[in-house]
């Protein structure tokens, strides 16, 4: 088996995360580590053994590194992946991908040129109940598909988006409580209902100073499907509640909260619905509806990473890929859109 050598540039709170998780995959090895602070790269080499830089061009030098992981706050990334890219390295990217579709399009653009593979991180697709879910909708199990929401009723302090230059800025951070919170919900939405058509929203900032982006959203869509949705995004919500997706049929229903199952009901049953609800419970991602860092498991991350490992390995596109990494930005974008004009967005 072909060792993959990966290095990690960012070294912020999500990098630990994605250093655990390569060190825990088979065939995959951590090299080597950058971060413009210093400090921050030695904290994770501390940890883990690799390599550590402050300039990641130097990183990129490394002809034992075929992958990086890009863990940079969400508007720097679109400069240091196309970099990447010409040096020949596959990149995973933390979501969003980039800040606007605008950014990620000249992100696919340079790998594809480059002939490297591009992947972003959507751990909550690796759980579970997302995963049973996705099995059951293929199976044409929830009928005709009615309604599908997303809610994200999460908290952050004031002292959060003051713990960073980037937090809550347009140009670094792309949104608020839906670029860099509720993502994760609306990807879900897309995979479990395919593709938007209209967008209706309103945006605020209620509970928190000195940002430029929202702390407050809500947004109704139409699929190209029929079905109708809604989502609810918040961080000045105390104290936090589970996020929430729920999946709604003719012929069935599912509700996920941090991406664990909590109903899971058809007209006709099946053998594998008696086990669906007894499976893992909140091992594998963890909740954020408080903190975005204390509670989050890593086994979501691992499992994500193996597949971008694998795909590596074996030549093909990851399973969650640059195409697939824009389409919640795109939505997001819509949503801001809307908020901005008071119409109705057409995708």
């Amino acid at each position: 088996m072909t060792e993959v050598g990966i290095g990690i540039i960012g070294c912020g709170v999500i990098a630990p995360i994605h250093a655990q998780s390569i060190t825990d995959i088979p065939g995959a090895k951590l090299v080597a580590v950058s971060d413009v602070v210093e400090a921050n790269a030695k904290k994770l080499t501390d940890k883990y053994p690799a390599e550590t830089y402050t300039d990641y061009q130097e990183l990129l030098k490394r002809d034992d590194i075929q992958a990086v992981s890009l863990c940079v706050p969400s508007g720097l990334r679109a400069d240091i992946a196309e970099a990447c890219a010409k040096a020949g390295k596959h990149i995973l990217a933390e979501k969003p991908l980039e800040v606007t579709t605008e950014r990620i399009d000249r992100v696919i653009k340079a790998v594809d040129d480059a002939g490297v593979k591009l992947g972003c991180i959507f751990q909550y697709r690796y759980a579970d109940g997302p995963a049973n879910i996705r099995k059951a909708l293929d199976a044409g199990r929830f009928g005709k598909l009615v309604l599908g929401d997303a809610y994200i009723k999460w908290y952050r302090s004031q002292e959060y988006y003051d713990s960073g230059a980037w937090r809550g800025t347009r140009k670094l951070d792309g949104g608020g409580c839906l670029m860099n919170q509720g993502i994760h919900q609306i990807d879900l939405l897309l995979w479990f209902f395919g593709p938007v058509k209209t967008v209706t929203a309103q945006t605020a900032l209620v509970g928190h100073t000195g940002i430029e982006v929202e702390d407050l959203a809500c947004a109704m869509l139409t699929f190209e499907n029929g079905a109708m949705g809604v989502i609810e995004g918040s961080t000045a919500i105390w104290p936090g509640h589970p996020a929430r997706v729920e999946v709604h049929g003719t012929q069935g229903s599912a509700v996920l909260e941090d991406g664990e199952l909590k109903s899971w009901q058809f007209a006709t049953e099946a053998p594998e619905d008696a086990g669906v609800l007894s499976g893992i419970k909140g091992d594998t991602l963890g909740s954020g509806a408080s903190d975005p860092i204390a509670s989050l498991k890593h086994e979501g991350h691992r499992r994500q990473i193996e597949d971008f490992v694998n795909a590596i390995r074996e030549g093909r596109n990851p399973t969650i890929d640059g195409r697939e990494g824009r389409r919640s930005v795109e939505i997001i974008e819509a949503v801001y859109r809307s908020a901005e004009t008071g119409k109705t967005v057409t995708l």
